[in-house]
C-alpha cells in the first residue's frame, strides 16, 4: 500500500440522495448528501462511510445523476463552469456548530462557486458511537496519526473521483481551516487534480505545533514514548527532522510505501512517524501561485514560527494576516470572503 494513494481500480460505488434546504437559505441552490466507503479501512463501520455535504449553484444539477444512481445506469452530465470548492473543517468540529462553516457555504456559493463539506475521519457523522467527534485524536500516537491523516486524504482523492465521475467540473479547489488546512495542504501536494489551496489558520512543524501553543495541554498520545509525552522527547525526536526533510525531498517524486521499511533510505531518518503527516514535508511540491494563506496573529494552536516556516516551505505564496483568534469564526469576515473568491476568480 502506498503512502497517500490508493487502487483506483476500486469499486466508485456510493449513494446520493437530494435534501432538502436545510441550511441553505437561496432557494436557487441545491443540496445533497454523498456517502461512500473509505478506501482506508480502520474498523469502526461508522468512521469508514464517508459522509460528504454537497451544495450546487443554480448552474449545476444532478438530478438525472441521482435517478441514474438508483436504477445503476451511466450517465454523461454536461461540464460546468463553475469551479468545486472542497472545504475541509477543523478539529474537533461538533454538529451543533457548525454556522459559520454553514454561512460560508452559503456566501460561497453565491459566489457561483459549488461547494463540497467532507467530514474527516472520527468527526461529525462519522464519530464512533460513545465519542465525542475528534475526541479519539487527543491520544493518537504518532503512527494513528500518520493513518488519520492516510485516510482523509484517500478519502478526499476517491471523493474527486467520483465527483468526476458525476458532474465534470474544470476546477477543483480545496479550502482547510487549522487542522483541515494541514489535510488539504497534504492532499493537494498528492493530487494534482487540485487547481488552487486555500489554507486557513494552519502550519507546520509538529514540534512547534504540539509544544508551543495550547495543543500542549490537550494532545497526550503523539511523541510519547513509555506512556509518557514530555518537551524533551519530542525535541529529541524532532532534532532528526531536517535530515528527514532533505531525504523526503530526494525521494518524494517515488511512491513512498505505507510501510516505511520497505524504503530504507527514508525509515533511517525517519524518527516519529509524524514526520510523514506534517505539512512541510509535502510543501515543495505545491506551486506557490496556486496557494493562499490567511492566518491569525493572535493564534494560540498554530505560533507564527509554525506558520512561517510553512510559508517558507511552500514558496512564499500570497498571505495575510488577520487581528483574531483561532477560531471558525474567520471563515464569515466578508474580507476573507471576498479574498477566497478573488482567488478562485482571478
Amino acid at each position: 500500500m502506498e503512502l497517500y494513494n490508493y487502487n483506483k481500480n476500486e469499486n466508485l460505488k456510493y449513494h446520493i440522495e437530494k435534501v432538502k434546504k436545510g441550511s441553505l437559505k437561496d432557494s436557487s441552490f441545491q443540496k445533497f448528501i454523498l456517502t461512500y466507503i473509505s478506501p482506508y479501512k480502520t474498523g469502526i463501520e461508522k468512521n469508514d462511510e464517508v459522509h460528504c455535504e454537497l451544495f450546487l449553484n443554480k448552474n449545476s444539477s444532478l438530478d438525472a445523476t441521482i435517478k441514474a444512481n438508483i436504477n445503476h445506469t451511466n450517465i454523461t452530465q454536461p461540464e460546468t463552469n463553475n469551479p468545486l470548492l472542497i472545504s475541509i473543517h477543523g478539529f474537533s468540529s461538533k454538529k451543533d456548530r457548525m454556522d459559520n462553516y454553514y454561512y460560508f457555504i452559503n456566501k460561497i456559493l453565491e459566489k457561483n462557486i459549488n461547494c463540497a463539506f467532507i467530514n474527516l475521519p472520527l468527526h461529525l457523522y462519522r464519530t464512533p458511537r460513545g465519542e465525542e467527534s475528534g475526541e479519539r485524536l487527543i491520544y493518537f500516537d504518532d503512527k494513528q496519526t500518520l493513518e488519520f491523516f492516510h485516510q482523509s486524504v484517500v478519502d478526499i482523492m476517491k471523493f474527486i473521483d467520483i465527483i468526476l465521475n458525476i458532474l465534470p467540473i474544470k476546477s477543483i479547489n480545496i479550502c482547510g481551516l487549522s487542522l483541515g488546512s494541514m489535510v488539504s495542504l497534504i492532499t493537494m501536494a498528492n493530487d494534482r487534480r487540485i487547481n488552487k489551496g486555500i489554507f486557513l489558520i494552519g502550519g507546520g512543524n509538529w514540534h512547534e505545533i504540539h509544544w508551543n501553543s495550547g495543543l500542549r495541554f490537550i494532545l497526550k498520545g503523539n511523541c510519547s514514548e513509555e506512556g509518557q509525552t514530555t518537551r524533551e522527547k519530542c525535541r529529541e525526536f524532532y532534532s532528526n527532522f531536517p535530515d528527514f526533510l532533505n531525504e523526503f525531498k530526494k525521494i518524494s517524486s517515488k511512491k513512498i510505501p505505507f510501510d516505511i521499511k520497505k524504503c530504507p533510505e527514508l525509515e533511517k531518518v525517519t524518527t516519529k512517524m509524524c514526520f510523514l503527516c506534517d505539512p512541510l514535508a509535502f510543501a515543495h511540491k505545491i506551486n506557490p501561485n496556486n496557494v493562499l494563506m490567511i492566518n491569525s496573529k493572535f493564534d494560540f494552536y498554530f505560533p507564527k514560527k509554525s506558520t512561517l516556516q510553512l510559508w517558507e516551505e511552500l514558496g512564499k505564496p500570497e498571505i495575510h494576516w488577520l487581528n483574531s483568534l483561532h477560531s471558525s469564526k474567520i471563515i464569515t469576515n466578508a474580507k476573507v470572503i471576498k479574498t477566497i473568491s478573488d482567488f478562485i476568480f482571478p
